[in-house]
């Protein structure tokens, strides 16, 4: 903020832009900048709002594909489910979608996008040029758009808003198609500062071009002080920078504690009943098994791999606990709950399970929901629809003294999942799989940059662990 606060002395706050990668940093910039006036959003966002998008209507997402698979009789048996991820990303579960979507990113070709995608041995190709061409033509009948055309529209329209200085943040994890958004509004201004840390590129799969970033001309402020990472952990993640092809020469120092590195540390002996802890997987699969061994211990955990206690459902138990408690609730809450009651259950009048009647609510409490909302349900969280298996896990968690109503101790994520996080013990599993192997031999710096990033998320203490698949990251050795 340092940058920034010196450019508030010659600048208005209104012709300052500040652009972030992501909504969730986009979100903390705006609470540490506390200025309405400084224009600060995603790229995504500025271009759905200077082109005057409208999301609801023209966003080619959930039941409007179906539009296009009538149009396009080739994808009539496809699926194009879809969610975008927390950094901005599009995530296709259809292989033609993501070959599509990640050449649009890098700025490739159908092929050459296949090719970095590890794809093109199992996908038609020809198919996918196709679908991509039947895509163009459907938007451009239609007026319909897909995520990544919220940017290019905004630099074809000649859309930016009228600036003297921009900030970006969190740089090295831009695509192409993201840099010549930016780098048409830096050709608008008189003033561009850029952060960033090519050594956190971890998106690479997802179209971010680190070379880019390392390549950016202008003056450089190369001291980087870490206000997380302990000498152990700092010395461990140094360790892998000569390994890696390419990257900027950085002063980055750690704090004055020691830290503790355990390397080949055994999971099952790991102290978890205490403290808070972060575990980290190189995939989601890998997560299965360490979250079974969670469960077989009682242990509640944060993670996309909970299925006996997922979000939605702590939220219902939380919400109906607070209601019984006097407490108020907004509709977000009520609509959690609403998920868990039924009218064959008793829970709800008939008529009101859809929860249509909730959308005005801004704060209601219990007598409030009975009197208005159709509520019948009255006694413990037991009777709630959960499914049985969730509710004897809860009993186990509340039996073992767990006070659901504050935030787990423990979060179990892939690398990817916590970029910008942060934690006191850190456990990382240095597993990989055989087609991730294969990948990191022929370009092996996306992987180092992965597990440098794994590696500085520990505060205070990191554990290194496996779970003995065939193949392993060695942290400090090339990829061979």
């Amino acid at each position: 903020m340092h940058y920034l606060d010196q450019e508030l002395k010659q600048t208005e706050p209104d012709k300052i832009a500040y652009i972030a990668f992501s909504n969730a940093a986009a979100n903390v910039a705006k609470e540490r900048i506390k200025n309405d006036k400084i224009y600060v959003s995603t790229m995504h966002s500025m271009g759905t709002r200077e082109c005057g998008i409208n999301t609801k209507t023209q966003l080619l997402k959930g039941d409007k594909w179906k539009s296009f698979k009538n149009f396009s009789r080739i994808c009539a048996d496809l699926s194009f489910e879809s969610r975008i991820n927390i950094n901005g990303y599009v995530e296709h579960t259809n292989p033609h979608m993501r070959i599509i979507e990640f050449s649009r990113n890098k700025k490739i070709s159908i092929e050459e996008s296949a090719i970095e995608l590890d794809l093109h041995y199992t996908t038609d190709i020809w198919l996918t040029e196709q679908i991509a061409a039947d895509l163009n033509t459907f938007k451009q009948s239609t007026g319909m758009i897909e995520y990544s055309d919220m940017i290019s529209k905004f630099v074809e329209g000649d859309q930016c808003p009228p600036l003297h200085c921009v900030f970006l943040d969190e740089a090295q994890d831009l695509s192409p198609l993201q840099w010549d958004m930016f780098f048409y509004i830096e050709s608008k201004c008189d003033r561009s500062y850029i952060a960033g840390d090519d050594d956190q590129t971890i998106y690479s799969f997802q179209g971010a071009s680190p070379k880019i970033f390392i390549n950016l001309e202008g003056r450089k402020d190369p001291q980087v002080q870490s206000r997380r990472v302990p000498k152990s952990v700092h010395k461990l993640a140094t360790s892998i920078f000569p390994h890696m092809s390419q990257r900027l020469i950085k002063e980055w120092k750690p704090r004055d504690e020691e830290g503790s590195v355990t390397m080949n540390a055994n999971f099952e002996e790991l102290e978890l009943h205490k403290d808070k802890w972060m575990i980290l997987t190189r995939t989601n699969k890998m997560l299965e098994r360490i979250r079974d061994h969670l469960y077989s211990m009682n242990f509640r955990f944060e993670s996309k791999a909970q299925e006996l206690l997922p979000n939605k459902m702590l939220s219902a138990y939380r919400v109906w606990k607070r209601l019984n408690q006097g407490a108020y609730v907004d509709k977000e809450d009520c609509k959690d709950l609403w998920d868990y009651l039924t009218v064959k259950q008793g829970h709800l009048v008939r008529g009101f399970a859809s929860g249509k009647t909730l959308e005005d609510v801004t704060s209601i409490n219990l007598e409030g929901l009975r009197a208005e909302h159709g509520l019948r349900a009255t006694g413990g969280w037991e009777q709630l629809n959960f499914p049985e298996s969730s509710k004897l896990y809860i009993k186990k968690l509340l039996e073992s003294g767990d006070d659901l109503m504050k935030p787990a101790r423990i979060k179990l994520s892939t690398i990817h999942g916590v970029k910008g996080e942060e934690q006191d013990n850190v456990v990382l599993f240095t597993d990989i799989e055989r087609i991730i192997y294969e990948s990191a031999r022929r370009n092996p710096d996306p992987e180092h940059r992965l597990f440098f990033v794994g590696i500085t998320r520990a505060k205070e203490n990191l554990f290194v662990c496996t779970q003995h698949y065939e193949y392993q990251y060695n942290i400090g050795a090339p990829i061979i």
